[in-house]
């Protein structure tokens, strides 16, 4: 071969090269990140909020992104600065901040209600005073979700009065406690779990997870309606037609429910606290996945144990859909293991995961609930994202 002929082919290899696209192998971890949660958008046409933070291997891992709108009605682009309800992720927060006091002698996890709460006079009917503090922490007290409730839905319950208190959630509870130890996932095991954590440190439940968690850790979390908060600011919930609330629409174009209920979010705050009633971006949950669920994490090795501990006896990924521990679920990724929670409600679909093999915690907030098929399923996107530590 002619020295002519031995350069053209190589500037014609050369074309080849420059011309392929990038292989997933020469892409970077946060662009092949970025392409899962374009092509999630692009999959199911999204547009409201969604924003992403990964976190892991003891700082080494730091991902943020936030894409869509948090008020359709108002076009207001979402940001990684952009808070959101996380909703019941505050469970988290709750169940570890009961662990510690148990870890510190002033309560037992045996504990019943009647114990701590009996001055509150707690209706015998709807609530298991005998249930243990235990039971409450794994959804196994008995106790009915007064989420079901349908003044919540069609009235706010705290309209007539400026004043607040988690009692008045626990009157909402609209159907008689079943048996102890039946599996019912409640947010009411919440809101008393809430009230026992300020009897016992004789602080209001904001107070004590700002001076015990949130402030050491640097996050920004404020728990509505005790911490005075911005409603303002906050990522709206949208629904999809035929889902909720009977709002009528193509079923693919998803509605603001401000737009519906314009109270939704001091409503949604209100009804919450304990169960469901954080504001925080999806950079400030991370931090707090990463540090309870990691044993690199800060949270105090003896409540991180008790708390992975208490799921880690389901093995089969058959019980997914009872695998609770204190209020932190496992699920199942192939062979990877995930510890978490979700946070869910009529116009969001939230979740916070860690995976142990990688060091990894994943946060998705997205506003918007799934239509009637089940989709768009954040679940898609997280495993997604788990998936780009495997290559």
């Amino acid at each position: 071969m002619s020295s002519l002929c031995r350069k053209l082919v190589i500037f014609a290899l050369c074309l080849i090269v420059l011309s392929c696209p990038q292989t997933r192998t020469e892409l970077s971890l946060e662009e092949r990140i970025t392409n899962c949660i374009v092509s999630y958008k692009k999959k199911w046409n999204y547009t409201p909020a969604i924003s992403v933070s990964v976190y892991g291997q003891e700082g080494k891992i730091k991902y943020d992104y936030a894409t869509g709108y948090s008020s359709l009605n108002d076009k207001t682009i979402n940001t990684i600065y952009t808070p959101h309800f996380v909703y019941s992720i505050t469970k988290s927060f709750v169940a570890t901040s009961i662990v510690k006091l148990a870890n510190e002698n002033k309560l037992s996890l045996s504990d019943s209600i009647s114990n701590h709460l009996s001055e509150l006079d707690l209706n015998k009917k709807y609530i298991n005073l005998d249930a243990s503090i235990e039971e409450l922490l794994t959804h196994r007290s008995g106790i009915n979700d007064y989420t079901e409730s349908s003044s919540i839905i069609y009235a706010n319950p705290f309209s007539k009065t400026d004043e607040w208190n988690a009692k008045t959630i626990l009157s909402l509870i609209e159907t008689p406690a079943s048996n102890r130890g039946e599996f019912i996932y409640s947010s009411a095991n919440y809101i008393i779990l809430g009230l026992i954590v300020e009897k016992v440190s004789g602080i209001s439940l904001n107070n004590y997870l700002r001076e015990n968690f949130t402030d050491n850790l640097n996050i920004d979390a404020k728990l509505y309606p005790q911490d005075s908060a911005s409603l303002q600011s906050l990522a709206h919930p949208h629904s999809y037609p035929n889902t909720f609330i009977g709002l009528v629409g193509d079923g693919n174009t998803p509605i603001d429910i401000v737009s519906v209920i314009p109270n939704v979010l001091e409503l949604i705050g209100k009804c919450s606290w304990a169960a469901g009633g954080i504001i925080a971006t999806a950079k400030d949950i991370v931090n707090w996945g990463y540090n309870l669920l990691s044993s690199n994490g800060a949270i105090d090795t003896t409540i991180k144990n008790k708390i992975v501990g208490s799921v880690s006896n389901f093995t089969d990924s058959s019980l997914v859909s009872t695998a609770y521990g204190y209020d932190i679920r496992k699920l199942f990724n192939g062979d990877d293991e995930l510890l978490g929670s979700y946070g869910r409600s009529i116009g969001d679909e939230n979740l916070m995961f860690y995976n142990e093999r990688h060091d990894i915690c994943v946060v998705i907030f997205s506003s918007s609930n799934m239509r009637q098929d089940k989709t768009p399923n954040i679940d898609e996107l997280m495993y997604e994202i788990f998936n780009c530590f495997k290559n």
